[in-house]
C-alpha cells in the first residue's frame, strides 16, 4: 500500500486484506479497514478536484468541488462495506471447486469487510445541482483509476431510485476523519448494503442516463451467475451472512471461550444467529452492538472447548425471515459466498 504501512495485512493480488478477523465491534478502525482496488491509488490534489455530473439523464452539466460539496446539505450513515468477493477461498476451501486463476487473482478470506460511520452530501443532493430529469433511470459513477485488467476507467450502474435513497451518500469522511487515500479520497460514493463495487472510490465523475450504462464491472464481472456462466442479472445487495472473528484455521485453548463474529444481510436487521459444534444441534447466540439497517450484527456465544480438532458453524436469519443456506453453487467469478461455514479449530 504505497504510502502507508502493510503491516497487519495480507496482500490479495493489489488489494489488502486484514490479518486479524476482529475487525471492531460499533466500528471498523480505519487503519484496520480492508483496501480493495485495481492497480494503484491515484493521488488527488483536494484542491483542484472536482466530480462532473452529466448525461441525458439531467437538464444541465454541473460540476462540484469539494467545498461545494461540503456547502451541501451533509448525511450521517452507520453501514458496514464488504467486497463481493469476502470468502472467495472458501469456494475451494469448503465447496470443493477451485476457481480459474483469472477469477481468482483476490482469494480472499473472510475480513475483506468493515464497519464505519460514513458522513457527506446524500447523491439526491449532488445530482439535483445538475437538476435530475423525469426521464432519468440510471446514474453511472466513474472513478479516476483505470485498472490495466479493465482498460476503462472504474465504473458501475445502479438503478436511480438506488442512487436517489437517501442514505446513498457521497462520502467524504469515514469515523470522523477526512478519507484516506487508499479509501478513495476525497471523495467516494457509498451504496450501503450493496456489494462494495458500488461505492466507487475516487470520484471522477456521473453519468445519469436514460439508458444502462455499460461497463467491464457492471457487464461482465459483478453478475449473478449460474456454475455454467448463465446471467442472472446484476449483483447488487449482500446476501445473509454470517462470519466468526477467528483466524482460519483457529487455535484455542482448552475450557471455555467466548466468540464473536458478524453478522449482515442488506437492508434488514438480523432477527437470529445460531451456532453449533460438530455438526450437533443449533444454540442461540446473543446479539449485541449495532443491529440496524445497513449494520453488520455482531453476535457471541460462550463455548465449553474440549481438546482436538472441531468445526464451529453459525447461521444467520434476518428480519424478513431469509437463513443462510447449508451450501451453495460455484459462482465462476467466486462473488456472493453466503453459505453456512465450517470453521476449523484446534483445541489445546
Amino acid at each position: 500500500m504505497r504510502g502507508r504501512s502493510t503491516e497487519g495485512f495480507t496482500p490479495r493480488g493489489t488489494s489488502f486484506e486484514p490479518i486479524s478477523p476482529d475487525l471492531g465491534i460499533e466500528t471498523t478502525p480505519v487503519e484496520d479497514f480492508f483496501v480493495c482496488k485495481g492497480g494503484g491509488a491515484p493521488s488527488i490534489d483536494p484542491e483542484t478536484w472536482s466530480v462532473l455530473i452529466h448525461g441525458d439523464g439531467v437538464r444541465r452539466e454541473a460540476r462540484l468541488s469539494l467545498q461545494q460539496l461540503l456547502a451541501l446539505p451533509q448525511r450521517e450513515v452507520n453501514a458496514w462495506l464488504e467486497c463481493a468477493g469476502n470468502g472467495r477461498s472458501l469456494y475451494e476451501l469448503v465447496g470443493g471447486t477451485a476457481l480459474s486463476a483469472e477469477a481468482n487473482q483476490t482469494p480472499w478470506m473472510l475480513s475483506a469487510m468493515g464497519m464505519a460511520t460514513w458522513h457527506g452530501p446524500p447523491l439526491r443532493s449532488v445530482l439535483e445541482v445538475a437538476g435530475v430529469s423525469d426521464g432519468a433511470a440510471w446514474a453511472s459513477p466513474a472513478g479516476v483509476d483505470v485498472p490495466e485488467t479493465e482498460g476503462e476507467q472504474v465504473r458501475m450502474t445502479l438503478p436511480i431510485d438506488k442512487a436517489l435513497h437517501d442514505d446513498t451518500i457521497v462520502a467524504l469522511t469515514m469515523n470522523g476523519a477526512p478519507l484516506q487515500r487508499m479509501h478513495g479520497a476525497p471523495a467516494r460514493l457509498l451504496v450501503p448494503g450493496w456489494v462494495g463495487a458500488y461505492s466507487v472510490k475516487w470520484l471522477d465523475r456521473i453519468e445519469v442516463s436514460s439508458r444502462w450504462v455499460g461497463s467491464w464491472r457492471a457487464d461482465v464481472y459483478y453478475r449473478r451467475r449460474l456454475p455454467d456462466g448463465t446471467d442472472l442479472g446484476p449483483a447488487t445487495s449482500h446476501p445473509v451472512k454470517s462470519s466468526l472473528a477467528l483466524p482460519w484455521p483457529a487455535r484455542l485453548r482448552i475450557g471455555p471461550t467466548q466468540i464473536h463474529g458478524y453478522a449482515r444481510a442488506a437492508g434488514s436487521m438480523i432477527a437470529r444467529v445460531e451456532w453449533s459444534v460438530d455438526g450437533g444441534p443449533w444454540h442461540d447466540a446473543e446479539l449485541f452492538g449495532p443491529n440496524e439497517t445497513w449494520t453488520w450484527s455482531p453476535f457471541r456465544f460462550t463455548w465449553s472447548a474440549a481438546a482436538g480438532h472441531h468445526t464451529l458453524r453459525t447461521r444467520a436469519t434476518d428480519a424478513a425471515g431469509e437463513t443462510q443456506p447449508d451450501a451453495m453453487p460455484l459462482h465462476p467469478n467466486g462473488i456472493l459466498w453466503n453459505a453456512v461455514i465450517p470453521h476449523p479449530v484446534e483445541v489445546i
